[in-house]
């Protein structure tokens, strides 16, 4: 297994940590001297490292040992092996159930723990499993992997941190377990929680190359050796429910002490920020005052920041929060925002900070100045493409115009978030959406261009001449009602009633 960004420590480091504490070699190899390995070693180096827990990796001439230090820094963390102790060695306890049953997974070797240390600290080492991190580039790859849940499954073995992290591919092609913290071993999987599982794992393996492509062929592969078959609509839809999870809980943190957030409650400042933020409220008070205007009075730019202002209301929406939250909801999601800084509440007025994208341009400015046919289909189909990014993980822009899109470096960001939803997009709300962005491009953009977009966006859905003739007649007739001279758009010279679409 190749490391990265792996960090060499000194071996007397790594004694200190064996220093005083309990050891127990694992039943599978009761001669196991550790002693023997820190003098045989000739590496050492650290691959991950945080306040609760280390990952060392260990290299002698004849194997490699992987080894995990946990630290009870929290005090949660303390009150909860207190009142579940076998939560300390669940990891133990799995590696070995697991070797029992003659799944693949690495080897225990053995287990520690210092209690005279403060704050107290326990360790494990297991053997290292020979092979690469897992990948699918074949159908052969994707049925070798269904084969292999489905033994786990039928042996009732849930993992629910199921996922390529957690695997590797010995030289022989079999796949290993290497990460065993939260398997349950069930007298018997029901069909639910099967779905569920692979539901979850097919998930997680959208992310490689070729994941969706191959889908089919994992599917096959577990049909084939497990006892309960599954059908790959159940478990697309599996899979779309635990990526609305993820989404939720990723977006969630952005109001909660997280490794990336804070919630801030002092001197007469209220909200959220990001820990790489240190705005104090005197410098929030100087980019009230001084901030120069970017749209009307309520959006100021100040030291690279811009910052969104609206006065407090009774039986008003907080704006500026829900801008906030939904920053964050799309940055989970993989669509370009302006990175969120903070929200704060400050007397009477709600503040949201951003970034502010120096060189940005307003969509419409955008491709109005593009005067080369090539270049401007290229720029429509990555519009119709990070649009179609939104429907597919189930955002809505009510307020979906040009002026809230900023063009930058070749991206484009939406702006102006407090109009964004989570939910489902129907086809009355994406005609809708079409027709804001229809109204607010100007003549420079030609109806070819506009029709062009639309194919662009729908393809793969391949539309009858009808539907879509239909389609353009909705979004002309939405178009017309909205304020369109501000956008110099003359709807009447640019569609002519009978032109062929």
């Amino acid at each position: 297994m190749k490391l990265e960004k792996a960090n060499t420590i000194p071996l007397e480091n790594l004694r200190d940590i064996f220093t005083g504490s309990q050891l127990s070699p694992s039943k599978l190899e009761l001669n196991f001297d550790l002693e023997a390995i820190l003098e045989q070693m000739t590496a050492c180096n650290i691959i991950k490292e945080n306040v609760r827990r280390q990952v060392y990796y260990l290299e002698t001439p004849h194997n490699s040992y992987f080894l995990k230090v946990s630290t009870l820094v929290r005090s949660k963390d303390r009150w909860r092996h207190l009142l579940l102790p076998r939560r300390k060695w669940s990891e133990w306890h799995n590696l070995h159930r697991l070797n029992e049953l003659g799944i693949s997974a690495a080897k225990p070797m053995m287990k520690g723990q210092n209690k005279t240390s403060d704050p107290v600290r326990f360790f494990m080492l297991t053997k290292e499993v020979a092979g690469r991190p897992l990948e699918i580039k074949t159908g052969e790859d994707a049925v070798k992997l269904g084969r292999f849940v489905a033994q786990l499954h039928d042996r009732g073995v849930y993992h629910s941190d199921l996922h390529p992290a957690n695997i590797i591919m010995a030289s022989d092609g079999q796949p290993w377990l290497i990460d065993v913290q939260q398997v349950v071993i069930l007298p018997w999987m029901p069909f639910r929680l099967r779905a569920h599982n692979l539901g979850s794992f097919l998930f997680n393996i959208r992310l490689l190359n070729a994941g969706d492509r191959l889908s089919g062929k994992l599917i096959d592969g577990y049909n084939s050796a497990a006892g309960t078959p599954l059908t790959l609509a159940r478990i697309e839809r599996a899979a779309d429910c635990h990526q609305r999870q993820k989404y939720r809980s990723r977006s969630k943190r952005c109001c909660r002490n997280s490794s990336q957030f804070m919630v801030v409650s002092n001197h007469g400042l209220k909200g959220y920020q990001r820990k790489s933020f240190s705005w104090s409220l005197q410098d929030l008070q100087q980019a009230l005052e001084k901030g120069e205007p970017l749209k009307d009075s309520h959006v100021l730019a100040y030291q690279g920041a811009c910052l969104k202002k609206q006065p407090r209301r009774p039986f008003h929406k907080n704006r500026c929060l829900i801008s906030w939250k939904m920053s964050r909801a799309l940055d989970v999601r993989g669509i370009p925002v302006p990175t969120a800084l903070g929200y704060f509440a400050v007397g009477n007025i709600n503040c949201f900070i951003s970034e502010l994208i120096d060189n940005g341009i307003h969509l419409n400015e955008h491709l109005s100045s593009i005067s080369e046919e090539r270049l401007k289909r290229r720029a429509l189909k990555k519009l119709a493409l990070w649009l179609q990014k939104f429907y597919d993980t189930r955002v809505w822009q009510r307020d979906f115009k040009s002026d809230n899109i900023l063009y930058s470096n070749g991206k484009y960001f939406m702006v102006d978030l407090d109009g964004v939803k989570i939910r489902r997009v129907n086809e009355k709300q994406k005609i809708a959406n079409l027709a804001q962005l229809n109204a607010s491009l100007s003549n420079a953009v030609s109806l070819r261009d506009r029709l062009r977009f639309y194919h662009y966006l729908t393809t793969g859905q391949n539309p009858s001449r009808q539907q879509r003739r239909e389609v353009y007649r909705r979004v002309w007739d939405i178009s017309r009602n909205k304020t369109t001279h501000y956008y110099d758009l003359d709807l009447d010279r640019l569609w002519k009633p009978g032109r062929s679409a």
